[in-house]
Order: C-alpha cells, then structure tokens, then sequence
C-alpha cells in the first residue's frame, strides 16, 4: 500500500491498518506540518501506527504534501479530495475516482514515488521525539485560543519555532545540505534546461520548510533557511563535479547531463 495525505488521525490510521492482510508493506507520504499538528489535524501517533504496520512498512516526510491518493498492489489506485480522518471518510461531501487499471495505477504510484527522493524516512524512534513536542504544541495552541494576552503568543510563537526546526529536520533526515538540494535540482531539470534563478524558484516549491527566507534555520550543523539559495547554487556545483549536470555558458542554462540544450519545457 501507498499512502499520500497531508491529514491523518489515529484512530483512522488504526482502522485503516486493520482493514489490511498481515505483512503488508506500507509506504506513507506525510507532511510534518507545525500548523497541521497544533490544530490537531494530523496525529504522529497516527504515523507511528503507520510505520507499525508491518516491519517493512515506512513513513516518509514530505514538505508542501497535499496530495490524497491511495495505492494497492501497483493494481488499484484512488485519488481523492479525502483524508485518512473522520471528516475525510464520514461526514465531509468529498470525490475521488477509483483506477481499477493497473497501467494506470502504476503510473499514479510512480508520480508519488518520484518525490520520495526528496524527503527522508522518519525512523521509528524518532517518533518518541516527535510526541512530546506535538502536545506542547497542542497545549500552547490551546492556550493562546482562549488568551489574547500577549504572553500566550510569545510562547505559542517559541514553540513553532522549534516545531518548525524539528518537523523541518525530518525531511532532510541524515543526508547532506548538498545531498539534499540537489534531488531538488536534478528534479528541476528534469524539465528541461534551466538558468540557475529559475532552477532556484523550483527547488524553493520542492522544499518551502527549508527555504524560508524569514528565519535562520540549522539542520545537521548546516545552513538552510535564509542561507537557502547560496545552498543551492552550492548544490549545482556539487552535481557538475559529479558529472551529473552541466553548465552552458552561452545559453546561460544548466541542464542534467547527456540531455538535449533543445529539450522543452
């Protein structure tokens, strides 16, 4: 099974998991968001169910997800407008088309696999970490909700700080700044060729957590956030010394090597 859904809550996600057969994999696309987790609209405990699913069964965090869509077996594909909460599944007027094509199913899944590269499995234990900051943010939220008093949004405000820092380092998990932004411009160029600004305005809608131009942001001892676009352009020189891009001088483009200067748009 493959998942993709910005919202899931627990107690969906444990009924989901009993729906399946023993064994089965499961491979989940979420989005760690601080605003998502505060609200209550999505639960780690709902993720950690996930990755429990079976022992090869994985979550994987993906800034900017709002994709909704449901993969069986390279089979049966559902795309839908509906999350994996009570709203999504019982109260909410939403649509989805089922694709009961495997060739269609299978392009589907390969769509949202392609963007794996892009974030990190979270490991199993690091949802231990991720608990507690989910209920100080919670609480925190609640607070500031029913307080109007400045203090209660200076501590709200501290908390997504460090949510943010948090939720923001899972989707880099161990790799390198390099490592990282460079899946996002090799994806980039997949496009076809690109001069380096607007390679850097798509790495920046692949990865917004991480380009933030508003907030220094460390992850790994390394800069990200304000410093974002200097790591890109970092992140183009690493994949030209590996011969995995190169630069045209006179068109002024970068593109993934062996690939036409011609290719279009």
């Amino acid at each position: 099974m493959l998942i993709a859904a910005p919202y899931i809550k627990e107690a969906e996600a444990g009924w989901f998991c009993d729906q399946l057969r023993p064994g089965v994999k499961v491979l989940t696309l979420a989005n760690l968001d601080s605003n998502a987790i505060r609200t209550s609209a999505l639960d780690v405990a709902a993720l950690r169910r996930l990755a429990d699913a079976s022992p090869s069964s994985r979550v994987v965090s993906l800034s900017h997800l709002h994709a909704k869509v449901f993969v069986a077996d390279e089979t049966v594909a559902l795309v839908t407008s509906a999350n994996l909460t009570r709203p999504g599944l019982d109260r909410n007027l939403e649509y989805g088309v089922l694709l009961d094509e495997p060739a269609l199913a299978r392009r589907v899944r390969s769509d949202m696999l392609a963007h794996v590269r892009l974030g990190s499995e979270i490991d199993t234990t690091e949802f231990a970490a991720l608990q507690p900051l989910e209920t100080e943010l919670r609480e925190q939220h609640a607070a500031y909700e029913a307080s109007a008093a400045p203090d209660a949004r200076r501590r709200l405000d501290e908390v997504l700080r460090r949510a943010h820092q948090k939720f923001a380092s899972t989707q880099v998990g161990d790799r390198s700044r390099n490592a990282t932004f460079g899946e996002g411009v090799l994806m980039a160029l997949e496009r076809g060729p690109l001069p380096t600004r607007e390679i850097a305005e798509v790495v920046r809608g692949l990865f917004p957590a991480l380009c933030d131009d508003s907030q220094e942001l460390v992850i790994n001892g390394e800069r990200y956030g304000k410093a974002w676009k200097h790591s890109v352009r970092n992140a183009q020189q690493h994949l030209k010394r590996r011969g995995a891009v190169v630069y045209d001088g006179i068109a002024k483009e970068w593109r993934l090597a062996g690939q036409s200067a011609g290719v279009d748009r």
